[in-house]
């Protein structure tokens, strides 16, 4: 065999792979569900076979290849290859449906050039996808909407999770179908502290929900999560990415809640292998933990890490505003806690706070923080 029949064959193997992947991409509604099934009754002209959905599909591949090397294709000429009638007809009623041929009166056959029919074809593959993905978000609502209604609890609207690795994995399906909202609260838990050891640039990078879109998000993090080594440059980063965030204390475990759809509730500070955290999808539960989200957020402190004149002050009356002790301040701010100590007293003074939470709150009220 001479190299060029090879390169031939090798092109023409890469063409009916890529034409393959192309024309049977749902290729018709009414044939079985799984390869090799059977299409006892047949869509489009005159099918009524008793044939292999792997025939249908070869079949549709084999006629537009055999249309795209002959000048001027005809249906005759199709038929004289050794191809069913029926299914000739069938297929290009397939390739006519995709702008991909055009029947002419007699059996001729115009082609549409490739570079013209397969890029509009994707266009369309593309908008079904989009449109696919918006629709499972909804009818999703309305299934667990309506199982939740129902006093028969369904398995569906709560699932039990196994680890660590099981929260992130539903935490990031369920950001990804997320259209608007994402509300959070968490503790130092293990799941906290396996987020915040995360590279540093994947927690600048936004959340995006269906389509692309940028997700509004929010969260309040227990004081003690600023003992994490770093907890400052991380939470820039976040902010870098759109995060808002405040701070309080006795946040007793953490919660991912997207839009009003689904909750994902981590348990890890009570098992550390993260056993026992849950998928919340039970509208009446998702919206018992937005009530308790939105209560912490009414609660919580700003904590602004931004650069002013006397940056080290802002950050100690920060932290003070958000509950944190002497020794966290001290880690956080890069000083020692005698240091901290003598710095609050001073800033106490100066606001005509009698307490160290009054002169968070003195300093929030003036513009400080």
């Amino acid at each position: 065999m001479s190299d060029d029949s090879r390169t031939d064959e090798a092109t023409h193997a890469a063409a009916a792979g890529v034409t393959d992947a192309v024309l049977t991409n749902g290729l018709s509604p009414g044939f079985g569900s799984g390869r090799g099934s059977k299409a006892a009754t047949g869509v489009g002209a005159g099918l009524d076979l008793d044939v292999d959905v792997d025939e249908v599909e070869g079949t549709v591949t084999r006629v537009f290849l055999a249309v795209l090397q002959h000048q001027e294709p005809t249906r005759s000429l199709l038929i004289a290859q050794g191809m069913k009638a029926p299914l000739v007809d069938h297929s290009l009623d397939v390739l006519g449906s995709r702008g991909l041929i055009r029947l002419r009166p007699g059996g001729a056959i115009e082609v549409i050039p490739p570079d013209i029919s397969l890029p509009a074809l994707a266009l369309d593959y593309e908008r079904r996808a989009r449109e696919t993905r918006s629709a499972a978000h909804e009818l999703a609502q309305v299934y667990f909407q309506a199982r939740s209604a129902s006093r028969t609890p369904d398995v569906g609207t709560v699932r039990i999770l196994n680890s660590l690795e099981e929260i992130a994995a539903v935490t990031a399906e369920a950001v990804a179908a997320g259209t608007s909202q994402i509300r959070t609260f968490r503790s130092l838990s293990p799941r906290t502290r396996a987020l915040f050891a995360s590279p540093l640039h994947s927690h600048e990078e936004p959340s995006r929900g269906v389509g692309g879109n940028v997700l509004d998000y929010t969260t309040v993090y227990d004081t003690d999560v600023l003992e994490i080594d770093g907890a400052l440059e991380i939470l820039e980063a976040r902010e870098r990415g759109g995060e808002r965030f405040r701070f309080t204390s006795a946040v007793p475990f953490s919660a991912v809640i997207v839009d009003e759809m689904v909750a994902i509730v981590d348990v890890s500070a009570f098992d550390p292998s993260g056993f026992g955290s849950a998928v919340i999808r039970a509208r009446s539960m998702v919206l018992a933990l937005i009530a308790l989200s939105d209560h912490l957020w009414d609660l919580g402190s700003p904590l602004s890490i931004g650069g002013v004149t006397e940056r080290r002050d802002q950050l100690i009356l920060s932290l003070l505003a958000a509950g944190a002790p002497d020794a966290t301040i001290a880690r956080q701010a890069g000083v020692s806690q005698r240091t901290v100590e003598r710095r609050v007293r001073a800033l106490m003074d100066q606001l005509g706070a009698g307490t160290r939470f009054q002169a968070g709150v003195q300093a929030a009220r003036r513009g400080m923080v």
